[in-house]
């Protein structure tokens, strides 16, 4: 969640750029560990499994385990990277 909320506003965080700049983004399967592009991953939204700072967006390569995931933790909603909208982080 903390990657998503520097991704939409990288200036509160002294960075210049846009998040339009960023091209490489990258996150770790819940499952299997394995780093996969998050531009093409699946998350699963306001599940039981929570972070440091609380709710988090879990992240899965392939949309059948991040649905399993959502039965299996009470998730919301599964959303690919581009459907996550800056005002779901809080």
């Amino acid at each position: 969640k903390d990657m998503m909320k520097f991704y939409f506003e990288p200036s509160k965080y002294g960075h210049e750029h846009s998040k339009d700049e960023i091209k490489d983004v990258k996150v770790t399967d819940y499952y299997t560990l394995e780093v996969t592009n998050a531009k093409e991953a699946y998350f699963v939204i306001g599940s039981n499994v929570y972070g440091p700072m609380g709710e988090e967006l879990i992240p899965f390569k392939n949309e059948s385990q991040a649905k399993k995931f959502m039965e299996d933790h009470f998730g919301k909603k599964v959303l690919k990277f581009d459907e996550i909208k800056k005002e779901m982080l809080f």
